[in-house]
C-alpha cells in the first residue's frame, strides 16, 4: 500500500469514527463511511490484513450462545482465521471449523439430547453407577460428531482449530491440534464428576474448562493478531445446586469465573453472553442460549468493526 492510499484511508477512518466530527448530524455519514471501510477491509486478501482469531469459552449449555455469535459475525463478513474452544465452545467451534454453517448448528439445538452424549441412560448404565461405582460414559458424543461431519481430523478442517482438556492424573492442560477431532472434542467437554474420564494416549481426560475456560492464549499461539473472545460467564444467582453433580459444576464455575477475568484481559474485544437461568446440562434450552449470543453480538457489532478497523490501521502504519 503506497503512502497516499495509506493517508487517505487513515483520514477517512478518523472521520468515520467521528474523531474529527463535532456535529450530531455527521453520524449518518459516519455510518456510511464505516461501512465503506469495512467492505474494503473484508475484501482484502488474508495475507495483507491482521489475522483474526476467535476464542469460545466453556459454559455447558450456556456455551451454545457461541452459535449466535458466529451467526452475527458470519453475516457481517468478519473474517475468522483461527478458532479455539473449550467444552461447549469446543463443540460449537469444531463443527463451524469443519464447515457446518450456522443454520445447521441451530438445527442441532433442536434434537441434541443426553442420548447423543452418553449410552448409559438405561438399566445397564444405572447398574454401573449404583453397583460398579462408575460414572456414565460420554462415548456417544464421538458418534454424534461422526454423524455431523464424518471421521474428520484436525488437519482436514476448513479453519484451523484447537481445543483443550485436562489430564485428571496430572492436572496438566492438554491442547489438541492434530489427529481425530471427535475424541478431542469429547474430552474437552467431558464434565468431571458427571462423566467418566476419557482414556486416550495414556491419559485420563476431563473437561478443559478446569484449566482453560476461555482459550485466548491458545488463539494467540495459533498466530492471531486480533482476538475476539465470546464468553458465557457463570450464573450464580438463578438456581441453587440440588445434587452432588450440580455442586461440582458450581465449583467449576467459580474457578471458571476467575479464569475468564484473567483471559479476557488478553483479548482485543470481548462479547459477554449473559445466559441466565440455564443449567449446565439443560439441553432443552440450547436455543435460548443461542439467542442470547445473537443479541449480544448484534448490539456490539459496529463497535467491534470499528475496533478491528483501528487495529488494522495501526498495523499498517
Amino acid at each position: 500500500m503506497n503512502k497516499m492510499r495509506r493517508f487517505i484511508i487513515t483520514l477517512a477512518l478518523l472521520l468515520g469514527l467521528g474523531i474529527f466530527s463535532t456535529a450530531a448530524e455527521m453520524q449518518t455519514d459516519d455510518d456510511v463511511l464505516r461501512d465503506f471501510l469495512w467492505q474494503d477491509f473484508i475484501n482484502r486478501p488474508a495475507e495483507i490484513r491482521p489475522k483474526i482469531g476467535l476464542a469460545l469459552s466453556a459454559g455447558g449449555v450456556r456455551g451454545f450462545a457461541h452459535v449466535g455469535t458466529l451467526e452475527v459475525l458470519s453475516n457481517a463478513g468478519v473474517p475468522i482465521d483461527v478458532i479455539s474452544g473449550t467444552s461447549m465452545g469446543a463443540v460449537v467451534g469444531s463443527l463451524y471449523a469443519a464447515g457446518l454453517p450456522t443454520d445447521k448448528l441451530w438445527q442441532i439445538s433442536s434434537h441434541l439430547s443426553m442420548q447423543n452424549i452418553t449410552p448409559d441412560l438405561n438399566v445397564i448404565g444405572l447398574w454401573r453407577f449404583l453397583f460398579a461405582k462408575k460414572l456414565p460414559s460420554s462415548a456417544n458424543l464421538a458418534n454424534f460428531f461422526h454423524e455431523q461431519v464424518g471421521d474428520v481430523r484436525f488437519e482436514d478442517l476448513k479453519i484451523p482449530f484447537t481445543c483443550a482438556a485436562m489430564d485428571a492424573k496430572t492436572g496438566e492442560r492438554v491442547v489438541f491440534n492434530s489427529g481425530p477431532l471427535a475424541i478431542a472434542v469429547r474430552a474437552s467437554m467431558n464434565l468431571p464428576g458427571v462423566f467418566e474420564p476419557v482414556q486416550y494416549r495414556h491419559r485420563l481426560l476431563v473437561d478443559g474448562a478446569v484449566v482453560d475456560y476461555l482459550p485466548v492464549e491458545s488463539v494467540k499461539k495459533m498466530g492471531a493478531d486480533y482476538i475476539i473472545a465470546s464468553v458465557t460467564p457463570p450464573d450464580f444467582f438463578s438456581k441453587t445446586p440440588q445434587t452432588v453433580a450440580a455442586y461440582l459444576l458450581r465449583v467449576g464455575d467459580v474457578r471458571g469465573a476467575a479464569m475468564i477475568e484473567e483471559a479476557a484481559q488478553k483479548a482485543n474485544f470481548v462479547l459477554t453472553n449473559r445466559v441466565l437461568d440455564v443449567g449446565t446440562l439443560e439441553l432443552d434450552k440450547l436455543h435460548k442460549a443461542g439467542e442470547v449470543g445473537v443479541v449480544e453480538a448484534h448490539q456490539h457489532l459496529e463497535e467491534l468493526q470499528e475496533s478491528i478497523l483501528l487495529f488494522a490501521l495501526y498495523d499498517i502504519l
